[in-house]
């Protein structure tokens, strides 16, 4: 059994993965305009070689390779210029998706074993191969496959283009922080996704979903915006593949799109009890997993910087 020391060392890093996490997260959600700015690209080379380095210390071997091969990938667009399109993102985020998953699965009651990690890197590597070759070929000059996607045998409109120029619009709002204007703008946008694909029943879901989430959730825009353009981009690429039957609506996305609970007037004229574990209790009846996951990280940002000071 693994000493309570092994345990809080595993606790800081799962903490710290989410943070880098997030960080890459953000910067993948447009990689298109990510890839002008370095100081957002060395962020996430950054990212991944922190993952990296904190899982081979810990000996979490399926963690550290996935890390190591996103880092190679990002090495490539930072010491290049690239221009690449939809697909080389794809092979991003499905990168990205792997890492996300592993470290999620560390914090599952059994951990993450490691014959179940080692099958996930080994489902993964292709991607990740097909990925570095295009880049490569990129740099050289090269041209990579896209071949047009057809539904029904006929060709099709860029949908997933039409998607993301909309995404980008999503994207622009969400930047300029929550107002009544911007959330407003925001939702009329989700009913113009809407209109994209009236026949396709689960487009339709996913988007209402991302509407719903903009206009009741307590969230803020930095929470919300990583999961809901990710979470559309990536449909959007599987029904343009013709793929729909392939989407399905994320844990991240239902939660941020269920109603917040009311708060009463005798619960907004509460003050905090001074007890630490009641203060827990509260916030664990009061709050969905998002929100507890975010009061936890700045909680253990304060207690790092009151450290130091």
């Amino acid at each position: 059994m693994a000493s309570e020391q092994e345990e809080r060392i595993k606790e800081l890093f799962i903490m710290e993965a989410e943070e880098h996490l997030v960080t890459l997260e953000n910067g993948l959600v447009d990689l298109k305009s990510t890839i002008s700015d370095t100081e957002t690209i060395n962020d996430m080379f950054r990212a991944a070689h922190s993952v990296k380095g904190g899982a081979a210390m810990l000996g979490m071997h399926s963690v550290k390779k996935i890390a190591h091969r996103l880092e190679d990938c990002f090495k490539i667009i930072r010491e290049n210029s690239i221009n690449f399109d939809q697909k080389i993102e794809s092979q991003f985020l499905k990168g990205y998706d792997t890492l996300k998953d592993l470290v999620e699965r560390l914090r599952g009651p059994y951990g993450l074993r490691e014959e179940e990690g080692e099958k996930i890197v080994q489902n993964a590597l292709p991607v990740f191969a097909e990925l570095e070759t295009n880049l490569k070929t990129l740099v050289s000059g090269g041209t990579i496959s896209n071949t047009v996607p057809t539904r029904n045998g006929k060709a099709t409109t860029d949908f997933a283009q039409q998607v993301k120029d909309k995404l980008k619009e999503m994207l622009e709002l969400f930047k300029q922080g929550d107002s009544p204007g911007s959330k407003k703008q925001l939702i009329e946008l989700c009913n113009d996704l809407l209109k994209l694909d009236k026949n396709t029943e689960v487009w339709q879901i996913l988007v209402v979903y991302s509407q719903e989430a903009l206009a009741n959730s307590r969230l803020s825009y930095e929470v919300l915006a990583p999961i809901i353009i990710k979470e559309l981009n990536q449909a959007g690429e599987l029904i343009q593949a013709g793929n729909a039957g392939e989407i399905v609506p994320s844990k991240d996305l239902k939660e941020v799109a269920a109603s917040p609970k009311a708060i009463t007037s005798e619960q907004k004229r509460a003050t905090l009890p001074t007890d630490p574990k009641e203060v827990v209790r509260l916030i664990i009846n009061n709050f969905d997993s998002r929100q507890k996951e975010a009061i936890a990280k700045l909680l253990v940002k304060h207690v790092k910087s009151s450290r130091k000071s």
